[in-house]
């Protein structure tokens, strides 16, 4: 069954908040460990993903194809931890299984569940070269976390902290510059997070301008192709309304 465009926008949503959730999950249980009701949403979102998978290669045309664009999302759902509790069996080898080495059996899947929802966010971080403010605003909370350090005596941790706060105007105030060089710094800093607030809102409003346009036009597309398989009952006018319509499209 095909989705349409709302479907499928849901269905995108969905996946990439569980995936997003997974990995969270997944950093838990490497740190401290996962509860009770953690182990079973982990099991569940594996399962999901699980079924998500095999249905998608189930209806694939092409199978092989599918299943070398899809490598992460099997990742995601391989049995590591199953495989790495047969090593614990080899105790008596120390050689053959490093010490720790089965803490690493759940970073592949960190790596696999955080894939999708940025494979979906690139299109938004290319909207109007967004990517390239980001960078250049990570950079000036870095240098500026440097500079407030020398300038007020805190420590990197907290320099970069309150850059960071003082960039995206929050402004908590927990920390603040008293001498004239660290208020010099905050100015900066400040004058980079209004000019990058008014980025991102550009940014969103010119995403999803686009994505609506792309919408609309795959769905006068698909509409088009829904005329051309009745192409005998077309007459010279509709056909010449399609090509009118084709032209347009080609044009923007």
């Amino acid at each position: 069954m095909k989705l349409n465009r709302s479907q499928h926008r849901v269905y995108n949503i969905v996946m990439s908040a569980l995936a997003i959730l997974a990995a969270i999950l997944v950093l838990i249980e490497l740190s401290q460990g996962l509860c009770g009701w953690q182990v079973w949403a982990e099991r569940a979102i594996l399962g999901v993903f699980t079924i998500d998978y095999f249905v998608r290669l189930y209806i694939a045309p092409d199978k092989w194809h599918f299943f070398t664009s899809n490598i992460c999302d099997l990742i995601a759902i391989f049995p590591f931890h199953t495989i790495f509790r047969a090593f614990r069996l080899l105790k008596a080898f120390p050689l053959l299984v490093p010490a720790g080495f089965s803490a690493f059996a759940g970073l592949p899947r960190v790596f696999a569940f955080t894939y999708r929802p940025l494979k979906k966010a690139h299109t938004f971080f290319n909207t109007n070269s967004f990517k390239y403010i980001v960078f250049a605003a990570t950079v000036m909370i870095l240098f500026g976390g440097i500079l407030i350090h020398f300038a007020e005596g805190m420590s990197y941790a907290d320099g970069i902290w309150w850059a960071f706060v003082t960039t995206t105007t929050v402004g908590y105030g927990d920390i603040s510059p008293t001498t004239f060089y660290g208020r010099l710094i905050a100015m900066f800093l400040m004058l980079i997070g209004i000019g990058m607030i008014g980025s991102i809102t550009s940014t969103l409003t010119s995403y999803f301008l686009k994505t609506e346009a792309r919408g609309v036009k795959n769905e006068t597309i698909e509409n088009i192709k829904t005329q051309l398989d009745h192409f005998d009952e077309l007459s010279c006018e509709d056909v010449d309304a399609i090509c009118r319509i084709l032209k347009a499209l080609k044009k923007s």
